[in-house]
């Protein structure tokens, strides 16, 4: 955006020396800073992905989500954002599409005899992993299950190894009960 002008760089020059002119010059710039602020805030919170936690809670309750003071801003953001996805036909490679946009690492497999989606998650956010698993109740058909696997699992000594890793996979169906 531009550089707001100054409004002492727009009174004429035999102005420079008269107090009350600069006085008000000083108290007029201050509103019109304000202003300014006031406007790029609300531009910011008409899109999700640059809104406050107030733009965001506006967000969430406009697309029907309870909000959850646990989470962070930013799992908030991919929560409204995969409310608002638009209806398509979900496909495998529209699935892959929409975790990619989502900046999550994963390898998706599925087996439809079984009617089973496999997710192999390499990440060590758990925002995450809770992200991808509202996704994937979102998404599914109800009558398929997934099991999300987490090869990347935080330790307080560091990540873990995949074998620990693929311990903490849950398998859930894809209305969010565990099987």
């Amino acid at each position: 955006m531009a550089k707001l002008i100054r409004l002492n760089e727009l009174v004429p020059s035999y102005y420079t020396d008269v107090l009350e002119m600069n006085t008000l010059m000083r108290v007029e710039q201050l509103q019109i800073d304000n202003l300014l602020d006031s406007i790029n805030h609300f531009a910011g919170n008409q899109f999700v992905m640059t809104s406050d936690k107030d733009g965001i809670a506006v967000w969430e309750e406009f697309v029907g989500i309870n909000v959850r003071p646990t989470y962070d801003l930013e799992t908030r953001k991919y929560d409204v954002l995969a409310r608002l996805l638009p209806a398509k036909p979900i496909t495998i490679r529209y699935l892959r599409d929409v975790i990619s946009a989502l900046n999550i690492d994963a390898n998706i497999t599925v087996d439809p005899a079984k009617f089973h989606v496999t997710v192999n998650l390499f990440t060590t956010d758990p925002n995450a992993a809770k992200r991808l698993q509202s996704l994937l109740n979102g998404m599914l058909p109800s009558n398929m299950t997934f099991t999300a696997l987490n090869y990347n699992v935080a330790t307080n000594e560091g990540e873990a190894h995949a074998a620990i890793g693929a311990l903490n996979a849950v398998k859930y169906t894809s209305k969010g009960g565990k099987v």
